[in-house]
């Protein structure tokens, strides 16, 4: 059991958003956050299947690239900034061993939402991009400023990915 003066740092430390958050336990969000938290990396890219022909060739290939760019910037960041996980009282699940900024989960999630405007996939990914951005926080292990990051990086390297498969495109002149 964590002391009021324990629980009062680690409230200072996680914010009052992520706080409430994290410290709310409702058995249907923890389920359905431990499957994103397992399956994540499953779904989203499976669904593409569903939306493949509405999306287009183009949009794929950026989200391929796009993919790429982000285990890249994700893991540098994380080792760069050097943050430790939040994980304290209100932690749902074991505390991962890496770091926490920015969230992998969120900037793919938030990639994915980028990649979908303007298609009928859009409202899919995006309520998926913020469920995946809140169930970080309720599980404990990322703050919202982790979760912020990641949406900024997801998008951010979708955006580089759609510009150089155009530029490439370009080139090739298709």
């Amino acid at each position: 059991m964590a002391t009021l003066t324990a629980l009062a740092a680690a409230s200072t430390a996680m914010g009052p958003i992520t706080s409430f958050i994290a410290s709310q336990n409702i058995g249907i969000f923890t389920a359905l956050s431990l499957f994103i938290d397992q399956y994540f990396y499953i779904v989203l890219p499976a669904s593409i299947i569903i939306f493949y022909k509405k999306l287009g060739r183009r949009r794929v290939a950026s989200l391929v690239l796009c993919m790429l760019l982000l285990y890249l910037s994700v893991t540098f960041l994380k080792v760069f900034f050097h943050q430790p996980r939040p994980c304290n009282e209100y932690l749902k699940e074991s505390c991962p061993e890496d770091y926490t900024f920015p969230s992998g989960h969120s900037s793919v999630a938030f990639a994915f939402a980028y990649f979908a405007v303007g298609t009928a996939a859009f409202p899919f990914y995006y309520i998926s991009a913020f469920l995946v951005a809140l169930s970080r926080m309720y599980l404990g292990v990322h703050v919202l400023n982790d979760v912020i990051g990641g949406a900024v990086v997801g998008i951010f390297c979708y955006f580089v990915a759609q510009k150089v498969v155009e530029a490439c495109l370009r080139y090739e002149g298709g």
